[in-house]
């Protein structure tokens, strides 16, 4: 009887120490996957003209937005929560333009160029497609454009058609 009981308890402590170490390893990975950060995020900077920079494998997109803007910080969010593959379709520019003339000229020359007239910010413009504010169906229409414009084997961009 002694005996059966002494196995009994190796068994239960055997199977307490097991879902230890299961909770042990369940916690290391749900810690080290929350603390891993994207390896972009895309933020508004306060970039100028002489930031833009071409790559063939990539489109550029351009942010025109006001410093302190609401709309703005919505679609930056929504750009932020693209997922990553995103990151190997397009380079963004983000201008400010309610406190910086050249950034505004630039705007409505760009805007221009593409045969409209600035609506406000913000203003995001990918290939030939320019989008005013933000909305979930702006969203959706954002994530077509980058797709449809990061597959045409001619990558249109406004602002080398411009300089």
């Amino acid at each position: 009887m002694a005996t059966k009981t002494r196995k009994k308890d190796k068994n239960n402590i055997i199977i307490i120490v097991s879902v230890c170490i299961i909770l042990a390893v369940v916690t290391i990975i749900l810690i080290i996957g929350s603390t891993t950060p994207k390896s972009i995020t895309r933020t508004l900077k306060k970039q100028t003209e002489a930031n833009i920079k071409f790559d063939n494998k990539k489109i550029n997109v351009y942010l025109f937005y006001g410093d302190g803007c609401p709309h703005c910080e919505e679609l930056i969010n929504f750009l932020d929560n693209l997922p990553e593959k995103y990151d190997e379709y397009f380079d963004l520019y983000t201008m400010e333009v309610w406190y910086n003339e050249n950034n505004s000229k630039l705007m409505e020359n760009l805007v221009g160029e593409l045969g409209k007239e600035v609506e406000g910010v913000p203003c995001l413009i990918v290939g030939d497609q320019v989008f005013f504010g933000y909305s979930e169906t702006i969203g959706k229409e954002i994530k077509n454009a980058i797709k449809e414009q990061y597959l045409l084997v001619d990558k249109y961009d406004v602002y080398k058609k411009y300089k």
